[in-house]
């Protein structure tokens, strides 16, 4: 696919909010799951998670969107790719949040390392959580489809097509 055809594509509307969508609940299922694999409590991840407080910063999305379309888009198997490659930026950036934001993470680069080399063989993100996004895709989109109005896509397709004309 051409890099104009794929700016087009990822960054129309429609696109944008299945992948920002996408995106939010690979990051949120994945850091439940680290959460309480470093804890291995349930009470006190939940505890945790309301302490750390961790959001998903927008523009990084835009930005993994814009990275993947840039780097991957003139490959063959391009959009059999994608949804592979947003989930693991989210995935570890997800990672990256938490070990900077958990100072009392005992032997953090030890599990750090652990858990990317599950996300980068995708091993870490389980068909129980697959199953979970799937559910939670439906319920979620619709806010993401009131949130990103035609004129918001537009604008970030015209700030993408200008970072990329540089």
């Amino acid at each position: 696919m051409k890099l104009e055809q794929a700016i087009n594509k990822y960054f129309s509307r429609d696109k944008l909010i299945d992948s920002i969508c996408k995106y939010q609940l690979y990051y949120q299922i994945g850091l439940g799951s680290l959460a309480l694999q470093s804890i291995q409590d349930l009470e006190e991840t939940h505890k945790k998670l309301a302490e750390l407080n961790l959001q998903i910063d927008s523009r990084k999305v835009f930005e993994a969107i814009h990275e993947i379309v840039l780097y991957l888009s003139n490959e063959d198997d391009f959009e059999e790719k994608f949804e592979s490659h947003l989930k693991f930026t989210a995935l570890t950036q997800m990672l990256n949040d938490f070990v900077d934001a958990d100072k009392e993470l005992i032997g953090s680069e030890h599990f750090s390392n652990m858990i990317y080399e599950q996300i980068k063989d995708d091993r870490y993100f389980t068909f129980e959580m697959k199953q979970q996004l799937d559910a939670d895709y439906k319920v979620i989109l619709p806010t993401w489809k009131e949130t990103i109005t035609d004129e918001i896509a537009n604008d970030i397709k015209d700030v993408v097509t200008e970072i990329f004309s540089k």
